[in-house]
Formats: structure tokens, C-alpha cells, sequence
């Protein structure tokens, strides 16, 4: 292990002992640490954190047996940083129609104020240009979008082209295509390729969320203090503004000099509708620097460990192959490479979906704090300050929901779609009471059509591309799950056999 290397862990080590102190004190201090009166799964001897110790590694059986016990009624468990209140889909529309002014939503597990800004945690406009215009412009961006996520892997997988079985290191290729991808709609080219500018994303997205998890479990007042050593926000917000900046201000530069005649010349990319929409307080480059690093760690993060867990899925169960080159074709001979083709593909479709299902992200959803005391529509209190989420797991493995829960059924919901059901219904970018990957309500995750248009367009270019299966046939690499998190494992290899023309 080198000095560098020991170091951060010897940090981290460090990190988690002052946090685990603080917040003891903290707890003790505060007594009830905004704990509601509802019933408590487990024990909360020693202020809770005998039990939240073991959220670490045992969540997924907590979800499970808060269920049976509790038989769908709301339960509180201690997590290391707060007391939640997990509910049933029950509850579903208590959460979903709650305002800010009532049900606040937190983003404390990547502490973001500290990880991705000040401006970009308290006033995330930009938000509205990804519900908006970005979202209105896939069809028109898909052809470029697609274009590198085929170049990105043929750079990527020049091993496979042999016509042999190659291991390749997943995840990593993983990250690569999606950051090139994501960069492909949000700045375009040639800066997408570039190396140092990818790589600073890339490094970004795997070092938020560790130090997002440290400075949140720390107090509030000692939370700026901890950033200050272990964030990585402030060093990647400099060496990602060396690219970035220069090219908002020449944007600018040019849409001051132009006049009406910019409009036919303007770059047709996130980055400048997100220009287009700035009012005079929010165009200063700087600013819009660190909103488009926040959007590269948004869009990388997410996408490749959900695309991970999906290739791992089809490289234990390669006997799907087949039928999904077969719809992929068909589609792309109708349609060629487009948005229509991808809406064409219900087992595509359904195969990401079920991927999530059976292997989300996270075990919860929409989780809330409460700013005011409240009473549920089931009569649960929720006293002010206290956290409130939905039992994603349990819902999503409900045998009432979906038959055979534990079961990778790859085309569950194009099946159902194949029935006569509702294709808006089954299609993975809806967000419901049945389907909570997205969360819901008001803070619905407004990148997901986005995120699914990259996720489809990835299987299917593998599909028609490639065969896969896993070193030892038929076992997918165990996940690794870090309290609600569901994290694919990032050391496992994928055998990639390029197809022969």
C-alpha cells in the first residue's frame, strides 16, 4: 500500500472516530435527537447506535422484518447519523403530495452544501433545465448521444475484438462510456474525449460519496471544519473549471459581441441552455462551473452502477441474449438508431428495470426531514426534525406486486405490456406508489429520462455488439451493500466476445 493510500485511510479511520464521538455527545446532549413515538424496530438501548451499527451491513433484513412486524405500519430505526421513520406504500401519497414547508427533502448522505457546493445545494435551478429543455431535446441529442456511447466502447472493449473470450474490468469501462456519454449531451465536443477533463469527473464521482458519508455524520456545527479536510469539492472545482470556465466565458463573450446573430450560432448543448436560462445573478462562470460538475457527479454516479448491476444480471443469464438482439434489430431496421427505436424496445426496457428492481441503488426512498410537527394520514406524529422515508426495499420485493419476487424475471413488464397493460404503466421512467427508483412527488429525480436513454441505448448496443458471460458461468458477483446502498462490485471482470461481421 503506498504512503498516499495510507493516508486517506488513516483519515477516514480518523473521520469516522471523531464522528461517532460527536454525535454520541450530541445524542446525549439532546436526549431524544428528534425521535418519534413510533414503535422502534430492534433496540434503542445505548441511544440507538447498537442497532444503527448493524443497519451497516444487516438493512435489507431490517426493511424486511420492520415489515413482518410491524405489518406494514410505520417503525423508526437508528441510522448512524439520525432516527428515520420508514413507511409503507400505504403512506405513498402523504409523502409524494408533501411540500418543502412540511416534508423538507434531504440530500444529507452526500452532504452537498460541502461535496457539490453551497449555490448548487441551496438554489438548484438548473434542475429546471433538465426537466425542461434538456428533457425536450433527447430525440433531437440521441444520434450524438449514441454515437459515443458506440465509440466509447469500441475504445474501451479493443481487447474483445479478437473474436475471443476477454476479461474486462466492468465497471471501470462502465464509467468511462457514461461519463464520455453524459459529457456528449452536456458540453459536447471535442471536450467529452478529453482525458484530464473526463478523468477529473470520473475521480469526482467516486470521491463524493465517501466524503459526503464522513461529513454527514458529524453535527452541524462541525461539519464545515470536517470539509475542510476531507471534501474533495474545492480541488475538482478548480481543476474542472480550467476547462469549463474558459468556455462559458468565451459563450458569453461571443453572445455580447453577436447580438441576435448568436441565436444561429450557439452551441445546441446542456451547458448552454443552461446559459440561455440564467437570470443576471446566476451567469457568473464560476458558479455555473461548479452546477456542471454537480451535474457530471448526478449523471456518472448513478448511471454507471445502475448500468454495472444490469450488466452483471445479463452476464449471469446470457440465454436473454437472443431475444433481446432480436428486438434490438427489428427496432433499429424500423426506426434506425433514434429515440423511436429505443421506445420500441419493451425487453430492453424491461430488463433495466427489472435490473433496478431487484438490485436498486438504495433500500429507501424519498426520504424527507420534517419541518414542522405531523400528523400522517394514518395518525403517525411526526415531530419536527424527524426523518421520514419509504420501505423501497420491502415494496419492491412485495409478492402482492410482483409474483416471485427474488426472482430476476427480465421481462416481467414487457410481458405485461405484450398483455394489453398500460406501456406508460410498466415503462421504467415512471415513477409510482409500485416503482419508487426515481423517489416521487415533487422531487421525482428529474434526470431520469436522461439516465434511461443512456441505460437502453448501452444494453442494446452491447447486445447487438457482443456476447458476455460472467468468468464462472451463471454467478452473478455478489453485491455490497453499505447501509441503504446497494453497490455493484466494482472489482468484478465480464467475459466480452466481440460478435463477427
Amino acid at each position: 500500500m503506498g504512503l498516499e493510500m495510507l493516508a486517506m485511510e488513516l483519515d477516514v479511520a480518523v473521520a469516522l472516530l471523531l464522528a461517532c464521538g460527536s454525535l454520541l455527545a450530541l445524542r446525549m446532549w439532546s436526549g431524544s435527537s428528534t425521535k418519534s413515538n413510533v414503535p422502534v424496530l430492534a433496540s434503542d438501548a445505548f441511544l440507538g447506535y447498537r442497532t444503527a451499527s448493524k443497519t451497516l451491513k444487516s438493512f435489507t433484513q431490517m426493511m424486511v422484518d420492520g415489515q413482518a412486524k410491524f405489518k406494514g405500519k410505520p417503525f423508526q430505526l437508528p441510522l448512524p447519523r439520525s432516527w428515520v421513520v420508514y413507511v409503507s406504500r400505504e403512506l405513498f401519497e402523504d409523502m409524494r403530495k408533501a411540500r418543502d414547508d412540511s416534508l423538507s427533502f434531504q440530500e444529507e448522505s452526500v452532504a452537498i452544501e460541502y461535496t457539490l457546493g453551497n449555490e448548487t445545494a441551496n438554489d438548484p435551478w438548473h434542475h429546471s433545465v433538465v426537466r425542461k429543455q434538456m428533457t425536450q431535446n433527447l430525440g433531437a441529442k440521441f444520434p450524438e448521444i449514441y454515437d459515443e456511447i458506440s465509440q466509447a466502447f469500441e475504445d474501451e472493449l479493443k481487447a474483445a475484438d479478437s473474436g475471443e473470450w476477454t476479461p474486462i474490468h466492468a465497471y471501470d469501462v462502465i464509467l468511462h462510456v457514461v461519463c464520455r456519454a453524459s459529457n456528449r449531451l452536456f458540453v459536447g465536443l471535442p471536450l467529452c474525449r478529453d482525458e484530464e477533463f473526463t478523468k477529473i469527473s470520473r475521480d469526482f464521482t467516486v470521491t463524493v460519496s465517501r466524503a459526503g458519508f464522513l461529513i454527514s455524520c458529524f453535527p452541524k456545527f462541525l461539519k464545515p471544519l470536517v470539509a475542510r479536510y476531507i471534501s474533495a469539492a474545492p480541488s475538482a472545482t478548480k481543476a474542472f473549471g480550467r476547462f469549463i470556465i474558459p468556455v462559458i466565458e468565451q459563450r458569453q463573450r461571443a453572445e455580447a459581441e453577436l447580438g441576435d446573430a448568436w441565436k444561429d450560432q450557439k452551441p445546441f448543448d446542456f451547458l448552454q441552455w443552461m446559459l440561455d436560462a440564467a437570470n443576471e445573478d446566476q451567469r457568473d462562470p464560476r458558479e455555473l462551473n461548479g452546477r456542471m460538475l454537480a451535474m457530471n457527479f448526478a449523471a456518472t454516479h448513478t448511471t454507471s452502477r445502475t448500468f454495472t448491476h444490469a450488466l452483471y444480471w445479463l452476464a449471469a443469464h446470457p440465454k436473454y441474449i437472443p431475444e433481446l438482439r432480436q428486438e434490438v434489430e427489428g427496432a433499429i431496421q424500423t426506426h434506425g438508431w433514434s429515440k423511436d427505436a429505443l421506445n420500441n424496445m419493451f425487453k430492453i426496457d424491461s430488463f433495466i428495470k427489472e435490473s433496478m428492481r431487484l438490485s436498486g441503488l438504495i433500500a429507501s426512498s424519498m426520504q424527507r426531514k420534517s419541518v414542522k410537527k405531523l400528523t400522517l394520514s394514518d395518525g403517525t406524529q411526526v415531530p419536527a426534525g424527524a426523518h421520514v422515508a419509504i420501505n423501497a426495499w420491502s415494496l419492491h420485493h412485495d409478492p402482492q406486486i410482483y409474483p416471485n419476487p427474488f426472482e430476476f424475471d427480465p421481462f416481467r413488464f414487457s410481458r405485461k405490456v405484450k398483455e394489453g397493460e398500460s406501456v406508460v404503466k410498466n415503462t421504467v421512467t415512471t415513477a409510482s406508489s409500485e416503482w419508487l427508483a426515481w423517489g416521487g412527488g415533487i422531487h421525482v429525480c428529474p434526470g431520469r429520462y436522461f439516465a434511461s436513454q443512456e441505460l437502453k441505448a448501452m444494453l442494446a448496443h452491447i447486445v447487438i455488439n457482443y456476447d458476455v458471460k460472467m468468468p464462472n458461468e451463471g454467478i452473478r458477483p455478489t453485491d455490497i451493500w453499505f447501509g441503504h446502498h446497494c453497490i455493484p462490485n466494482p472489482n468484478a471482470s465480464v467475459l466480452f466476445r466481440k460478435l463477427v461481421t
